[in-house]
Formats: structure tokens, sequence, C-alpha cells
């Protein structure tokens, strides 16, 4: 069984955004040799996610209306009181959404559904981000 271990950099530019990260994570799988096995795909951010979503430009902009009536940024909430910032409402949007996705890889590719797509979210930005990928099966 192999592991193949890359990094994918990403600068935001706004304070919230959807980021679609589909081509990236494919060109690590490429580049990996995996024809058949997972792709674990990571963020370590504690103000940003990963996840699926089905690529629609009108979608992502719903998608943060959505977590914005959820998760309204309280001034009462103690961490926006701290020395921390004012951010409370990102962690909670991270903590929501996810920042991990496990995938199949079949036939060299990522098994995923005909709408599907990958998306790194931004909730406290602009900032300099970072997505670890990892994947591990076997290979031709």
């Amino acid at each position: 069984m192999k592991v193949f271990t890359s990094t994918i950099r990403l600068k935001t530019t706004k304070k919230k955004e959807e980021i679609k990260i589909t081509d990236q994570v494919e060109a690590v799988l490429l580049e990996s040799g995996v024809t058949e096995g997972f792709c674990l795909v990571f963020t370590g951010h504690t103000t940003a996610s990963v996840h699926l979503n089905n690529a629609d430009r009108d979608l992502e902009l719903d998608f943060h209306d959505f977590l914005d009536k959820l998760i309204p940024n309280k001034t009462t909430y103690r961490h926006n009181k701290g020395e921390y910032g004012k951010n409370a409402d990102a962690h909670f949007k991270s903590l929501m959404v996810g920042n991990g996705l496990t995938l199949p890889v079949t036939r060299g590719r990522l098994a995923l559904g005909q709408w599907q797509a990958l998306y790194f979210s931004e909730f406290d930005g602009p900032r300099s981000r970072l997505i670890s990928v990892k994947v591990m099966g076997r290979t031709k």
C-alpha cells in the first residue's frame, strides 16, 4: 500500500467564501499514482471547513446565508469579548460543517456523485490557508 501526502495552499480574499478545490485534490491524487484506495482531505483551521456540495454558485451563496441565520455572530459570546477577536461565529460554523473528508478512490479518480464538488469554506478571511491531502491505496 502506498501513502502519499501533499498540501494545497489557498489565499482567501473575502470574509466568507466558498472555493471549489476538486481540481486541486484530483491533481494530488494523480500525482500520487494511487488507483484504488482513499483520499483524506483535511484543514486544521478552526474558522474554516472542507465539505462536499453541489457545484452551483447560487447554492454557495445560499449556504453562507443559511449559516449566518443559523449562527449569527453575537456580541454576547464570551469569545467575542476576549483577546481572540470577534469571530466566535466562524468557529461554530467550522464545527458544524467539519474539517475533513474521506473519499473513495476508484480507477485513479475520486468517486464523487454526479453533481458533487469539494469545497473549502472560509468563515473568517481573508487569510492564508492550508489543506492537507493524504492518499492511501494501491498503485498499478
